[in-house]
């Protein structure tokens, strides 16, 4: 059950993903689009639609405008959430610590810095999904509007934080060992290969996987299908 679950089972999610993420993007590239509706003011030709959508996208200008406490706290968790796949990266395959070498940083304070960023970003990110499950419990129109779907996707995060904060300030994580599981998996060398037999990664790592198999048919795609109805709306 162990062989299955932690070495067979990630390259069965991985296929899901992929399955399901070629489906969203066809779906998305096959729907048709209304014609162009001026805007006012209307964008002018070539004036930077690029830019633009990645505005849209990345810092929220409508949002702000129309909530800012609630833009705070939605960019507060995309921000340390960029920050915890960044320190996973790190974490899993270690791309990130020749370039630190690179610039003068020595082992220990790459290990520091990563420990302290990725600590306060747990933290954070955790605070702020807390309060998303609360708004939408205690705010009425919010609550109206919201899909068992929507509770579940945003449980299964706080699930995967817990368990990632237990894993950084709780019983003791093996560094060297997951990455030495995870380079395993990623070369498909698996024969022999040795689980981590911390239970609250074997947790995390369960967890990680059932999120990533919901991904391509919930609401958290909207990471995705924002650059297509921005590049639509820019356009219009």
């Amino acid at each position: 059950m162990e062989r299955f679950l932690f070495v067979i089972l990630p390259y069965l999610v991985l296929a899901v993903f992929i399955i399901g993420m070629a489906y969203r993007i066809r779906k998305w590239v096959k729907t048709p689009q209304p014609g162009a509706v001026t805007l006012f003011p209307a964008p002018k030709p070539g004036s930077g639609l690029f830019w633009n959508v990645l505005k849209e996208s990345f810092l929220f200008p409508d949002l702000f405008r129309g909530d800012k406490f609630f833009w705070s706290i939605s960019w507060l968790f995309h921000a340390s959430l960029a920050l915890i796949i960044i320190g996973h990266l790190r974490v899993v395959a270690g791309v990130f610590d020749r370039m630190f070498i690179s610039m003068g940083m020595s082992a220990e304070g790459i290990t520091r810095m990563s420990a302290v960023s990725g600590g306060a970003a747990g933290i954070i990110i955790m605070v702020a999904v807390a309060f998303l499950i609360l708004r939408r419990l205690s705010l009425k129109r919010v609550r109206e509007i919201s899909l068992p779907a929507d509770y579940i996707a945003l449980i299964l995060i706080l699930a995967i934080l817990i368990t990632g904060n237990f894993m950084r300030f709780g019983e003791h994580f093996d560094l060297a060992q997951t990455r030495v599981f995870f380079y395993h998996l990623a070369t498909f060398s698996t024969a022999g290969v040795i689980v981590p037999p911390n239970s609250m990664f074997q947790i995390h790592f369960l967890l990680v996987q059932l999120l990533i198999v919901y991904i391509p048919f919930s609401k958290i795609l909207h990471f995705g299908g924002i650059f297509f109805t921005q590049t639509i709306i820019q356009k219009s």
